[in-house]
């Protein structure tokens, strides 16, 4: 459990960093 409450944040960080890609490569299009 103590494991699972310690990646926890690690994931959120790397799930918004995934969408914050994502989005760049939307907006990315969009321009072009």
């Amino acid at each position: 459990m103590l494991y699972s409450n310690y990646m926890f944040p690690f994931e959120i960080a790397s799930l918004l960093l995934l969408v914050a890609i994502i989005g760049a490569v939307v907006m990315a299009k969009k321009r072009i």
